[in-house]
């Protein structure tokens, strides 16, 4: 009798070994599988807002080639008001409404810090501060590619945004 209890108690608890094994397993392909869905949607929302920034770069310069064009045509002792196409204006507009939705999608601080700095310098250097330079704009612009590049990255992104 004794021997059958024995042999009933351990094919009691290899059974339950292996169902926690299961569990585990399961558990472990869980947590990587949600890991990879919140990297996957975080990508495209950097992805996304790296392309409106480089829209709303684009329109910015736009804006700013055009008040140029304007300024020069007025002779400089003049006081004049040089307003800006209004298809140009509401593709500036557009195009940084859409990098304002387009980050608030992003999770990663660093990116969005970079691309409001970004767009303060890039608004200042092409709409007209000569204390902001086109050399600071780029800069700026580079900071914010890299940022991006590093969130990107996907060696430790779990751990950092964790620790956010």
């Amino acid at each position: 009798m004794e021997d059958g209890t024995g042999a009933l108690v351990g094919a009691v608890i290899t059974a339950s070994a292996a169902v926690l094994a299961v569990v585990v397993a399961q558990l472990a392909t869980a947590r990587r599988e949600r890991r990879q869905r919140v990297y996957a949607r975080e990508r495209a929302a950097l992805l996304d807002a790296q392309d409106a920034a480089l829209v709303a770069r684009t329109a910015l310069r736009a804006v700013g080639t055009a008040l140029e064009r304007a300024a020069r045509e007025v002779a400089p002792s003049a006081h004049v008001v040089v307003a800006v196409p209004t298809d140009l204006e509401a593709a500036r507009s557009e195009a940084e409404g859409r990098l304002d939705v387009r980050l608030a999608r992003v999770a990663t601080r660093d990116v969005v810090d970079a691309a409001r700095a970004w767009q303060q310098r890039a608004r200042w250097a092409f709409l007209g501060d000569e204390d902001v330079t086109a050399r600071d704009e780029d800069d700026a612009w580079g900071a914010l590619n890299a940022a991006v590049a590093a969130a990107l990255d996907d060696r430790g992104w779990w751990e950092r945004r964790r620790g956010r």
